[in-house]
C-alpha cells in the first residue's frame, strides 16, 4: 500500500491525516496510519489493499473539506477546561474518557459563543478523535515492543433532570444524540483502529435507543450500570472514581499537556441598568417592598415518653393534625398506581385510598386541595391526611375512579364533550374567584415551575419567591434566565457590542412587557392537561394533581394548559374554551422555557 500512497494523495489532493504528513518518507507515523486502515479491511484478504486504499482516500478528501486541525487548538482547550474529554496513559494502557455532562454541554454556547455557533458541538467531537489519534501516534515503539496500539474508550453519562413539555425548537438531547452518532460514524470511517473496546456508563435510553451505530462497533461495546464496575474490565490502575486504585482522573490526564495556549472564556455581557446584575442563587423579593411573613407549619418534636428522640412530625395548621399516619416501611413495598411515573411515588394505601409522597411533594399541594374543598364545588380526590415525617411529605387521599379525558373524549358524543368543557369552564371560573395577594405556593412557599428549575449547577440551590407583586415576579423570571448562565458569564464584564448581550437584553425586555399588562393574581391549578382530568361514570369531571397549584398571574393557567404536548392537535384550540386565553403571554413564556432548557 506504500507504493499506492502517492497516487492516493494525488487523487485526494491532500496529504495530512491525524497530524501526520503522509508524503513524508521518514515519518514513522505514516506506517502506523496505513496499518490502521489495512486492519479495518482485513476480513476479505483479496480486497484488503483496494478497500483500504479507497478508505484512506475518502478520509483524506474528508479532511481536505472539513479541516479538523483548524479548530483543534480552541476545541481541545474547551474539552480540557470543561472536563468533557480526558486521556490517560499507564504503561501500555491507553484510555479516552468522554463525559456526557448535560449541564456542562448546555452551558457551552453561553461560554464560547463564537465557537459554538458554527457547528461547535460537532467540532468538539472531531477534536476528541484528533486528540486520541495524537495520543496513539505519540506512543514510544520501544515501550510497546512494536505492537499495534489501541485505546479503550469510556463514555459516562451525567444527566440533568429535564422537565417534560412540548418540544420548542430542536430538543437538547436530540442535538447531543445527533453529534454522538456523527462522531461514532467519523470514528469508524476516518479514524479506524484507534479504539479496541468501548464502555458506556449509566446510559440514557433516549440517547442510545435511536443512536445509529454500526453493529461492528456495538459488538465491542459494554454497558455498565455504575462507574465502579469499570475496574473489573480495565484493571486496578484506573482512577478511584471508577473503582480502581490509581490516581484521580484529573491528576493523570495527559490531554492538558497536548493543549497549547489557553483560550479564555469570553467576558459576560451584562444588561445595562441602574440596578447591578444579581449573582445570588436566590431572589430577594423584599427589597423596597413590604415583607411577607412565612407561616410556619406546626411541628411536634416533644418526647412525652422520655424514651429518646421521636420522629419529627410536621403538619399544616390550616388542615389540622393528620388523622392517618402510615408506616414508611410499608409504603416501600406497596403497589404503585403509576409505576412509570418519575418523581413522586403514588402507591395504594388501601383499596380506596392512595398516598403521594417523596420527591417534590409539598404540604402546599395538600393546602391547595383543602382550599378547593372548602371554597369551591370542584370535584377532586378527598384529602384524608397530610404531614411531613422525617423530612418526607405524605398526602393521603381517596382514589378516584374515572376515565382519562383523552379516552373519554374519543368515544362520546359532541353533547357529552360540551358537558365536559362546561364543567371545566365553571371549575376554572371558581378558582379565579379566589384572589391572592402574593405569587407563589398557597402556603407562601416558593414558585414551582420548570422555568425556575434551570439554574446553573444544582437547581434546588435556587429559590424564587414568593413575590409580593407581579413586577417582582416578572423580575424573578428574568433572574431565572440569568441563573441559567455559567458563573463566568453571569459575573463577567459586559460587552455591549456582542451578539450575546443583544440577545439577552432583548429577551429580558420582552419578559418585562408582562408586567405592563395589569394582570390580577388568582388561585391557579397550574397543570390542567388531559392526564390530570378524569370523567366519572356519572359524567362528573374530576381534577387531579394539585402539586403546582398556587397563586399566580391570571395568564399562568392558560400558559400551563398549553405547556404539555397535546394528546390531539385540537387540544390547543380547545383550551381557550375553558381557560381565558392569553396568547401573547403564553408565547413569551414558551420562549423563556425553550431558552432555559434547549
Amino acid at each position: 500500500m506504500l507504493d499506492k500512497l502517492p497516487s492516493i494523495i494525488a487523487e485526494a489532493r491532500y496529504a495530512e491525516l491525524w497530524g501526520t504528513q503522509l508524503d513524508n518518507d521518514d515519518d514513522r507515523n505514516r506506517e502506523i496510519v496505513i496499518e490502521k486502515f489495512l486492519e479495518q479491511h482485513s476480513i476479505l484478504p483479496m480486497l484488503r489493499q483496494s478497500r483500504a486504499s479507497a478508505s484512506l482516500r475518502s478520509a483524506l478528501e474528508w479532511r481536505r473539506s472539513v479541516k479538523p486541525k483548524s479548530a483543534l487548538t480552541e476545541a481541545t482547550d474547551i474539552l480540557t477546561k470543561t472536563g468533557l474529554q480526558r486521556l490517560t496513559r499507564t504503561g501500555n494502557t491507553h484510555i479516552m474518557w468522554i463525559i456526557i455532562d448535560e449541564q456542562t454541554i448546555r452551558g457551552l454556547p453561553l461560554l464560547y459563543e463564537e465557537f459554538m455557533k458554527k457547528h461547535g458541538l460537532a467540532k468538539l467531537g472531531i477534536a476528541a478523535l484528533e486528540n486520541l489519534a495524537s495520543l496513539i501516534l505519540d506512543v514510544d515503539p520501544v515501550v510497546t515492543g512494536g505492537r499495534n496500539v489501541k485505546a479503550s474508550c469510556v463514555v459516562q453519562f451525567r444527566l440533568s433532570t429535564l422537565p417534560t413539555g412540548r418540544d420548542l425548537g430542536i430538543p437538547f438531547r436530540r442535538r447531543v444524540r445527533d453529534v454522538l452518532a456523527n462522531t461514532a460514524l467519523e470514528l469508524q470511517k476516518y479514524y479506524p483502529g484507534l479504539i479496541d473496546r468501548t464502555y458506556v456508563i449509566q446510559p440514557f435510553d433516549g440517547y442510545l435507543d435511536t443512536l445509529d451505530i454500526r453493529e461492528s462497533l456495538l459488538k465491542k461495546t459494554t454497558v455498565l450500570k455504575s462507574p465502579q464496575e469499570l475496574a473489573s474490565y480495565l484493571g486496578a490502575d484506573i482512577p478511584p472514581e471508577f473503582g480502581g486504585r490509581g490516581m484521580p482522573l484529573d491528576d493523570c490526564d495527559v490531554l492538558s499537556a497536548m493543549s497549547s495556549e489557553p483560550v479564555l472564556p469570553p467576558t459576560t455581557p451584562e444588561e445595562p441598568q441602574d440596578k447591578p446584575l444579581k449573582t445570588e442563587s436566590t431572589v430577594d423579593i423584599c427589597e423596597g417592598t413590604r415583607e411577607r411573613a412565612m407561616p410556619s407549619p406546626h411541628e411536634i418534636v416533644d418526647d412525652p415518653t422520655g424514651e429518646g428522640p421521636q420522629p419529627q412530625l410536621i403538619f399544616s395548621e390550616d388542615i389540622g393534625p393528620p388523622t392517618i399516619i402510615l408506616d414508611p416501611s410499608d409504603l416501600e413495598t406497596a403497589i404503585e398506581l403509576c409505576p412509570d411515573k418519575m418523581g413522586a411515588r403514588l402507591v395504594w394505601a388501601d383499596s380506596d385510598m392512595i398516598v403521594k409522597y417523596g420527591h417534590g411533594v409539598r404540604l402546599a399541594e395538600a393546602e391547595a386541595m383543602h382550599l378547593v374543598s372548602s371554597r369551591t364545588n370542584i370535584a377532586i380526590p378527598k384529602l384524608l391526611s397530610a404531614y411531613i415525617l422525617q423530612g418526607v411529605c405524605y398526602i393521603v387521599m381517596s382514589y378516584e375512579k374515572g376515565e382519562p379525558l383523552s379516552e373519554y373524549w374519543d368515544r362520546v358524543s359532541e353533547l357529552e364533550r360540551q358537558n365536559v368543557l362546561t364543567q371545566l369552564r365553571d371549575y376554572v371560573a371558581q378558582m379565579r374567584q379566589i384572589k391572592g395577594d402574593f405569587i407563589g405556593g398557597i402556603d407562601s412557599s416558593p414558585c414551582r415551575d420548570g422555568i425556575f428549575e434551570g439554574g446553573w449547577g444544582a437547581y434546588d440551590s435556587y429559590s424564587y419567591g414568593p413575590y409580593a407583586t407581579e413586577d417582582e415576579f416578572t423580575e424573578g423570571i428574568v433572574q431565572a434566565l440569568r441563573d441559567r448562565l455559567p458563573p463566568q458569564r453571569r459575573n463577567g464584564s459586559p460587552d455591549v457590542d456582542s451578539r450575546f448581550f443583544k440577545n439577552e437584553y432583548l429577551l429580558y425586555q420582552t419578559v418585562r412587557e408582562l408586567k405592563k399588562m395589569n394582570h390580577s393574581i388568582v388561585f391557579t391549578h397550574g397543570d390542567l392537561h388531559p392526564g390530570n382530568i378524569l370523567v366519572r361514570s356519572d359524567r362528573t369531571v374530576v381534577i387531579l394533581d394539585w402539586g403546582l397549584a398556587g397563586y399566580w398571574p391570571d395568564y399562568w393557567e392558560f400558559y400551563r394548559a398549553m405547556f404539555n404536548a397535546p394528546w390531539r392537535p385540537s387540544w390547543d384550540t380547545m383550551v381557550e374554551r375553558f381557560v381565558p386565553p392569553f396568547y401573547v403571554e403564553c408565547a413569551i413564556l414558551q420562549k423563556v422555557f425553550a431558552i432555559i432548557w434547549n
